[in-house]
């Protein structure tokens, strides 16, 4: 199987709150040589926006702030057994250690709904052919608003080709945190990870280390002195063909106006 045309994505799974636990030698595979993660404590700056979602059936996954009462994340974090939606149950903020400083229950989910009928059931994991990675995004409107909104973290506002020259700016270095299965109560942060390519469709390739439970996570860049939410992550290819794909997320320009509509529209 070409990496390259399919991408295997590991399933945002159900990961016990006892804590961590050491990685197989194939999860340690899914890291760039090298584990590059440090953990951030969530009480300052875009740090404290971010948050773990949780969903009927137990499926973890990360989630951004993007107003005061929606989350943002990846669609296939609400894709259950043989296809059907799995609803969201709870959007915790701030998650440290046994900690958390907040949480709400979620009232509402959108996603694309030709995620659900696209994605392919390989065992235990999820298959996001590139034709569907454009669909994977959700967002969640919550019971309460949790933050302020100048405290949540704003998506990039532009176009495929203003990113683009964003990223070359800075390099192509982005950051990227999120809840991974080894540290589920801990918020862990690749500072400057390098992202590769920024597709036509509106994927960005990346080099961020991330496991089971950083989907959805954010990709973040700097632009004009401000932290802005670039990408979500979405995929990654299986441990055996590390060494011939990155991982993968949906760059904001493909879901701003959908964003854009559910945010102006009915609570």
């Amino acid at each position: 199987m070409s990496t390259r045309l399919l991408t295997a994505l590991l399933l945002a799974s159900l990961i016990p709150a006892a804590g961590a636990g050491p990685l197989s030698a194939e999860r340690r595979t899914l890291f760039f040589g090298h584990d590059d993660r440090v953990r951030v404590h969530p009480d300052h700056g875009p740090w404290q926006a971010i948050g773990q979602l949780e969903t009927a059936s137990g499926n973890l996954c990360t989630a951004t702030l993007v107003a005061p009462d929606v989350a943002l994340t990846a669609g296939h974090c609400f894709v259950g057994p043989h296809g059907r939606l799995d609803p969201a149950r709870r959007f915790t903020l701030a998650l440290d250690g046994r900690n958390s400083a907040r949480h709400a229950a979620a009232s509402r989910v959108w996603l694309d709904r030709r995620l659900l009928r696209g994605l392919i059931r390989q065992g235990d994991d999820l298959i996001v052919p590139p034709a569907m990675a454009r669909y994977d995004f959700a967002f969640v409107r919550l019971a309460a608003p949790l933050l302020a909104a100048e405290h949540t973290v704003a998506p990039f506002d532009g176009n495929r080709a203003a990113l683009r020259r964003a990223l070359t700016q800075a390099h192509w270095r982005v950051s990227q945190a999120g809840y991974p299965e080894d540290y589920p109560d801990r918020l862990m942060l690749h500072r400057h990870c390098r992202a590769t390519r920024l597709e036509a469709d509106g994927r960005l390739a990346h080099r961020c280390d991330t496991l089971p439970g950083d989907s959805g996570s954010p990709l973040l860049l700097e632009v004009a002195g401000q932290p802005r939410l670039i990408a979500i992550q979405s995929s990654a290819p299986d441990a055996r063909w590390r060494y011939r794909a990155d991982n993968m997320a949906l760059s904001t320009p493909s879901f701003q106006p959908a964003l854009r509509r559910f945010l102006a529209g009915p609570k």
